[in-house]
This record gives C-alpha cells, sequence and structure tokens, in this order.
C-alpha cells in the first residue's frame, strides 16, 4: 500500500442503475433510498402476511408446548426442536453466507493505498450486507456435526463451511477471493435469546479478513433482534449493539454504533433519524498508524441519547461538544483506549446508503449483488443430501416426511453425542 490520501471513493460497479429494480426504492429527501421492506417503526420488514400466519401458529405451539420457561425467558432456544414447517429448505451453513455477497469491495480493500482505506472498505463490505441477514423470515436447519457446504460467486470466489461442533453449535467457515488476494475465516457460535415477542441473536467466535500482503482486520458481529413476531402487528428485523473492526498491526479500530442520530448530526436526512441508522468513528490508538491528520470532533456522528448506542450523559454531551477536547475523551466511551485519536467518521443506514466524510461509499438501490452457486461436485458430508431438507423441498406434500427425517437426525446426533461422551470417559 502506498501512502496517498486517505481519501475513500467509490469503487466502479457494473450496474446499470436505470434498471427495473430501482422503480421499487423509495426516494427519500431526493438522495437516498430506503428498501422496499423498510418497517415505518426502523428495520426490516416482514411484508409477507400469509408466510407470518404460519411462522406464529406454528411458533405458538412451540410456546404452549415449553411454557413458564419460555416466558421467563429461562431457555435456550438452539435446543428446542421445532417444528419442520417454520423452516427453510436450507441449512444455517447456506444461510451464513447470504450476506457475503458484495466482493467489489474487498477487491477495493486489497487494492487499498494505506490501511486507513482498506479498514473502511472492509467495513463497508460488511454494511452492504446486513440488510440480507433479513431476507427470508424462515428458520434454517441446524446443521449436523461434520456437515459441509461449498459454493462460488462469479468473480471467483470460494466459500467452505463445516459444521465443527455439535453442542455448543459452530460453524467454521473459509473465504477466498480471486487469486487469494484476500481470505476471510472464522467461527459462528450463535447464541439465541428470547423475551416477550422478541429473538435476539449474537455471534460469536474469532473472525479475521487477511490480505496478500500481510494486512489483517478483525471483524466482531452486532446483534440482531426480531420484533413482533408473537404480536398482530407486520414483524421487523433490527440490528443493534455495536460491531467492531480492527487492524491492531497499525493501531485502527472503527466502532460501528447502531440507532438515530440526533437531528443536527443527521443534517435533517430522514433516513438517519431512523432506528436502522448506523454511525462509526475510526479511532488510532497513540502509537497507531500516523498517515492521516485527526479528524475535527465536530465531524464526529453524535447518536441519539436512546438510541440503543450505549452512549448516554455525559459521554453523549461530550461528544456534542464541537472542537472541545472533550469530544476526544468521549471516545472512550465507545470502547476506544484513552488517547485515541479519531481519524475518519461514517453515517448511513443499513436498509440504504452509507458515506464516509461525507463521500458515499454504497448504495442499497445501485448495488448488484453475485450469487452463491453451490459446488456441482460436492462432498458426501455437503447439506445438500439431508433427507430432511430434501424432502422440504419437495413442497407441503411432503412436510410430514420432512418431519420424520428430521426427527430421525436430531436422534442420531443424540446418540452419537452420547457416544463421545462415552468415549472420552474412558479415555
Amino acid at each position: 500500500m502506498s501512502d496517498s490520501s486517505p481519501q475513500i471513493s467509490r469503487p466502479s460497479a457494473p450496474h446499470d442503475t436505470t434498471s427495473d429494480e430501482d422503480v421499487f426504492f423509495e426516494p427519500l429527501n431526493g438522495e437516498v433510498h430506503l428498501h422496499p421492506d423498510a418497517h415505518s417503526d426502523g428495520g426490516y420488514a416482514c411484508n409477507n402476511a400469509e408466510l407470518m400466519k404460519q411462522q406464529r401458529g406454528a411458533i405458538m405451539e412451540v410456546v404452549k408446548g415449553l411454557g413458564k420457561n419460555l416466558l421467563m425467558g429461562n431457555l435456550d432456544l438452539l435446543k428446542v426442536s421445532l417444528p419442520v414447517r417454520i423452516f427453510e429448505p436450507r441449512s444455517y451453513l447456506e444461510k451464513l453466507a447470504d450476506p457475503w455477497v458484495f466482493p467489489r469491495f474487498l477487491d477495493a480493500a486489497a487494492d487499498a493505498p494505506d490501511p486507513l482505506q482498506r479498514l473502511k472498505w472492509v467495513a463497508t463490505y460488511f454494511v452492504a450486507g446486513f440488510h440480507l441477514v433479513f431476507a427470508t423470515w424462515r428458520k434454517p436447519f441446524n446443521p449436523i456435526l461434520g456437515e459441509t457446504w461449498q459454493a462460488s460467486l462469479p468473480d471467483g470466489s470460494h466459500i467452505f463451511l463445516e459444521q465443527t461442533s455439535h453442542h455448543p453449535p459452530i460453524s467454521a467457515y473459509q473465504l477466498f477471493g480471486p487469486g487469494a488476494r484476500y481470505v476471510y475465516n472464522g467461527v459462528s457460535e450463535p447464541t439465541v435469546t428470547y423475551r416477550t415477542s422478541a429473538v435476539s441473536t449474537c455471534s460469536k467466535g474469532a473472525r479475521v479478513m487477511r490480505f496478500a500482503d500481510g494486512g489483517a482486520v478483525t471483524v466482531d458481529y452486532p446483534v440482531y433482534d426480531l420484533k413482533g413476531i408473537l404480536g398482530t402487528g407486520v414483524p421487523r428485523a433490527e440490528i443493534s449493539g455495536t460491531a467492531r473492526f480492527e487492524d491492531a498491526a497499525n493501531g485502527l479500530v472503527l466502532a460501528l454504533r447502531f440507532g438515530p442520530l440526533t437531528a443536527e448530526s443527521a443534517g435533517g436526512e430522514a433516513a438517519l433519524q431512523r432506528s436502522d441508522t448506523l454511525c462509526g468513528i475510526v479511532c488510532r490508538t497513540p502509537d497507531g498508524w500516523s498517515g492521516a491528520p485527526p479528524l475535527d470532533t465536530a465531524a464526529l456522528p453524535r447518536p441519539k441519547a436512546d438510541a440503543g448506542s450505549g452512549l448516554t450523559g455525559k459521554a453523549l454531551r461530550s461528544l456534542s461538544l464541537s472542537g472541545s477536547s472533550k469530544g476526544v475523551d468521549a471516545l472512550e466511551a465507545w470502547g476506544y483506549p484513552r488517547g485515541a485519536v479519531p481519524l475518519s467518521a461514517c453515517r448511513g443506514n443499513w436498509l440504504s446508503h452509507l458515506d464516509w466524510d461525507g463521500e458515499r461509499a454504497w448504495v442499497l438501490a445501485e448495488e448488484e449483488r453475485g450469487e452463491w452457486a453451490p459446488e456441482a461436485a460436492p462432498l458426501p458430508s455437503d447439506c445438500r443430501f439431508r433427507r430432511d431438507l430434501a424432502a422440504l423441498r419437495g413442497g407441503s406434500a411432503d412436510l410430514a416426511a420432512a418431519q420424520v427425517a428430521k426427527e430421525l437426525l436430531e436422534t442420531l446426533q443424540r446418540q452419537d453425542a452420547k457416544q463421545r461422551k462415552a468415549g472420552r470417559a474412558k479415555a
């Protein structure tokens, strides 16, 4: 990477912005467009009424069977056996790769002239895919221990996933860019909690994006929330908490917060005063990379006090004091170490767009995603060979067969787990 300016610029996209797809996006202030399924209260809405009727009916059956433990939230939902009609005919391994279909941002990261640019492009890659986490409202099947999935994108990217643990459920993956210019590898260990009419999931596990020149960015995910799933209104999906991106070798950290900005910080943009707003600041540690000048604290985004961003009271007031040293001190409330120096800031909405320092880096309505093509000659352990998935792909006529196959596989998993435990005890 060279020492040229860290100012971000959008990479070219092989996409005709006059396509029929664009007519489904409603403009906000004539500049940005919200996703067509954006909920009026914020987040991604499930507008398929028939699907939600089926899902809610199945969920209520489970709720009645589990009783007080579920209502009190004292239950690990990953261990609950659910009726097969609540599922989509895919494995969690397949769904895990849904958001990772915008490789041109990683190409830009691989070509970035400096580590600051690279960190920003890596973050943009993940922001661009957040909406696809909720593109289907059916639950995928839990993978079986040893289950695999292989696929590729049109640009030559390849992905390999494997279920490496049954309890706790852990999925490992490696995504290789063309020519191994970058490799994204890590594990997903999801935790699921239930509260009233909402489900929250957070994926634990180490993840790192590595580049051919030795650079690396670690990634921590935010929390995904499904709200109103048992009510009578339109349910919606939200993202909360913080996503974190770090280049430890260069002392660069980005904390990406989710929730609306203050009206002043939003600059009059309606899309930035919704709950699906996001904002972040890239900081360098005191000994970190110094190839860019400090950012004026007046340019720092300011979340609302009730935005669920984790910033309240004194920290928020400090951030609002433009040009004051308190604006920098308040960065500690974002998780930055004392003495951190802000270098760049972003704001946007994961259902519409992302800006870095006033420059537009991603626009949902203009973006063309890749499509994963499953490996033509996969391993025998590939999830597509599962009997329950095959039966469910046959449609409603095969629901009974899919349920029987699912329960049989669950029984086999429990037996295998018991044998492994007994084997370890003898060792």
